[in-house]
């Protein structure tokens, strides 16, 4: 209420305009009047202004709550013994517009004027009852209400709520469309109007509905199921209901699960509840998937081609394996340690990583192995690349767990494919001989399985689990004993034969084998390759190295003087070859000569015989009267002429052909007494060596030699191998003489067979 304003004037005049009003205080009374205007008011002295103010305007299609009203009897204000208006404190009216009034004594405007609700058709009010009361406006018919009860008034239309009502909110129509429904809960029962709880009902469109006060969605609205031939959705019901089902009516129970198949436009009833979605599962040619009964428990596994869809009481099994496979599989990441040189197989389902329910398909490589072990019937067996395996439910493959790096350490690769060979395998390790020298061994072994092509038998290459492992000790092994039976000399000159044997071992016949078959696996070293032997002692490792340059020094050195006198042997024959072809040359220019010779006492008798000829004809043509003595002189000189020149024609050749012979005979004899010559020599200086010991007694020997030879006047001299054939036909000219007698220009010596320093 206003506060009052006091005045100091005895008697007080007050105008109030037309719609004013002014409270005034009787203090006579002690009550609180109103006044409305217009009209003036002359207050006495026992009245006092308390407040003016204007009256409240409520405009058309607007309302507002009065709270404590007055107390109206036939329309007018009830008023008390005093003449003051009665109130009824507590109550709320509400008064719609047009309206202009004043608020009497004890009257609050509760809140401000507010506009009227004008509902749209798909709008509504949610309102409250704060007082029990007959709603007379209820479309059905009059209803009883209850304080704390809530409803909805719908539109369209013009709504001012009741005194003993609230307005909660401004609700909005649901529109559901032809491929949409709902399922309310708690839906509210139309008769009563009491909800229902607990339930379920399916609102399906289209449809434009409201949610009433106690309802709710379960979930969002949703879109009616239109199921292709390859679909289908997974049903349980939640009561006793019925249901046609091709036609006909169908039973089901509370908990009965079954499948509805397409092609159809399926909504479910709100006895029913929808657990999913199935869509028939492709599978080609290769795959599969894992299908668990939930009846039996079984899991089996289907394979494509084919359309899958699971039953009601079947649901898709997720497969596990070992956690090693899986890492290997790429099923779920492996460690970094493990799939540094892990070798797998690679499963075909790397499109579907996630999805445990396909089937597992190993792509087995070329030369490889794997071991598959069906846990449900306590059996392995044995695949071979390449190929493609499909695993069943109950089958898991087996991880190897290999020695690998140089040294060789346990468990350091996990494969699931076994490498059939030929492969190589590195290992490190060291040895002590019988004098305590230790080694460290380099070697790669080179091996392989041997598959027999039966299943059974071939299970056999994958007994021992770490092969690598378990060879290498085994072969590291046998080298040590080898190495401890031998000294540090022995065994380092003789590594390669003692190591071969140590491993392959010696056959009935005293020679080493060629392979070693381990028969645990089926594991068969075929070749090893020596890479290192060096002394762990970094002082004999010294040593050993100075050795070794020592031994390739002298190798050099002799491999230098044997290629220097094989350098002087070819040029020595090559000058041998070049006096011979020199020697037939000249035999061929003796021959020609001789056939020239030939040739010219032949033409010299002809042409003799021809000029006798000719004379005798002359004197014969000049004197036919001669008398015949001088005829038979001149045949008688003829004759003697032929004779005489024939005899010098064959004294002539008879010439030729002794000195070609002699000379012939002479060279023989030459080339005989230098052969033998070489020989002697050669006996005399192998003996001279020996007696002088070899080695520098030799140098010095043949130093004096060839200075001997060089102040007795000798023009060269030539030291050439033992055994080596020198025939000296290019010095034939030079050393054979006039009579024969040969010409010293050279000394020969010859170094006895193996000896090098000179």
């Amino acid at each position: 209420m206003p506060s009052a304003q006091p005045t100091t004037e005895a008697i007080q005049r007050i105008s109030l305009k037309n719609r004013e009003y002014a409270y005034i205080e009787d203090a006579n009374r002690g009550v609180v009047l109103m006044e409305v205007g217009p009209r003036v008011l002359t207050l006495e002295a026992h009245l006092t202004l308390v407040a003016k103010e204007r009256m409240v305007e409520v405009g058309a299609g607007s309302w507002c709550v009065v709270r404590n009203p007055v107390v109206r009897v036939e329309g007018q204000v009830a008023l008390d013994d005093f003449g003051q208006a009665r109130v009824a404190v507590g109550d709320r009216e509400v008064r719609v517009g047009p309206k202009v009034f004043p608020l009497y004594p004890g009257e609050e405007l509760e809140g401000d004027i507010v506009p009227e609700y004008v509902l749209g058709v798909s709008e509504a009010l949610r309102l409250r009852a704060l007082t029990a009361f007959r709603d007379a406006t209820a479309p059905d018919a009059p209803r009883h209400r209850e304080a704390g009860d809530e409803w909805l008034v719908r539109g369209p239309g013009r709504y001012v709520p009741a005194e003993s009502v609230t307005v909660v909110s401004l609700e909005k129509a649901r529109v559901l469309k032809e491929t949409e429904y709902c399922v309310v809960l708690n839906p509210v029962d139309r008769a009563t109007g009491r909800v229902q709880e607990g339930r379920r009902k399916v609102v399906s469109g289209p449809d434009v509905f409201f949610l009433e006060p106690g309802e709710a969605l379960e979930g969002d609205v949703r879109r009616k199921h239109v199921l292709s031939e390859l679909q289908g959705l997974k049903l349980q019901a939640l009561d006793d209901l019925s249901e046609e089902e091709g036609g006909e009516p169908r039973a089901r129970k509370a908990g009965d699960t079954w499948i509805v198949r397409g092609p159809r436009t399926y909504v479910p009833s709100e006895k029913v509840l929808i657990h999913r979605e199935i869509s028939a599962l492709s599978l080609g040619q290769g795959e599969g998937l894992y299908v668990r009964d939930l009846r039996s428990g079984k899991v089996t596994l289907v394979q494509g081609p084919c359309q899958f869809m699971p039953e009601a009481h079947q649901e898709l099994h997720e497969k596990r394996l070992s956690p090693e496979a899986e890492g290997l599989l790429g099923l779920t990441p492996p460690p970094a340690s493990e799939t540094k040189d892990a070798r797998a197989p690679r499963p075909t389902t790397a499109g579907e990583k996630g999805d445990r329910t396909r089937a597992i398909v190993l792509r087995i490589e070329d030369n490889t192995a794997v071991l598959i072990n069906d846990f449900e019937s306590n059996h392995a067996r044995v695949e071979f690349g390449p190929a493609k395996v499909m695993l069943r439910p109950y089958e898991d493959v087996t991880v190897l767990d290999l020695s690998g790096g140089t040294p060789k350490r346990p468990r350091q690769l996990k494969v699931l494919m076994l490498r059939l060979g030929p492969d190589f395998a590195t290992d490190l390790f060291e040895v002590a001989t019988r004098d305590h020298a230790r080694l460290r061994i380099k070697l790669s072994y080179k091996w392989q399985f041997d598959v027999q092509g039966d299943p059974e038998k071939d299970k056999a290459i994958f007994r021992v689990n770490d092969f690598i492992g378990y060879v290498c000790e085994n072969l590291a092994s046998r080298i040590r004993q080898v190495a401890a039976e031998n000294e540090f000399e022995t065994f380092h000159k003789n590594a390669s034969v003692l190591i071969r044997r140590a491993i392959f071992g010696m056959d009935d016949a005293g020679r080493a084998r060629k392979d070693r078959l381990f028969s645990e696996n089926q594991l068969r070293i075929i070749d090893i390759d020596i890479k290192d032997i060096a002394p762990v002692d970094e002082k004999t490792a010294l040593k050993l190295r100075e050795a070794i340059d020592t031994n390739i020094q002298i190798q050099l050195d002799a491999s230098r003087q044997e290629a220097q006198a094989a350098a002087e042997l070819k040029r020595i024959r090559s000058e041998e070859e070049k006096q011979l072809a020199d020697i037939a040359s000249h035999r061929k220019a003796e021959a020609e000569r001789q056939s020239l010779i030939e040739l010219q006492n032949r033409n010299h008798q002809l042409e003799t015989l021809s000029r006798a000829k000719v004379e005798a004809e002359a004197q014969l043509e000049r004197a036919r009267v001669e008398s015949e003595e001088a005829l038979a002189r001149a045949e008688s000189d003829a004759r003697a002429s032929r004779i005489r020149s024939e005899a010098e024609l064959e004294r002539e050749r008879l010439t030729t052909q002794v000195t070609l012979e002699r000379q012939q005979r002479l060279n023989d004899l030459e080339v005989e007494r230098q052969s033998r010559m070489s020989e002697v020599e050669a006996t005399q200086f192998r003996q001279r060596v020996e007696s002088l010991g070899g080695g520098e007694n030799f140098v010095k020997a043949v130093a004096a030699q060839a200075q001997a030879a060089v102040v007795g006047g000798l023009d060269k001299v030539v030291f050439l191998p033992s055994g080596s054939n020198l025939n000296l036909f290019d010095a034939m000219q030079g050393l054979l003489g006039p009579g024969g007698a040969p010409r010293v220009s050279s000394h020969i010596v010859s170094p006895p067979p193996g000896d090098t320093s000179a």
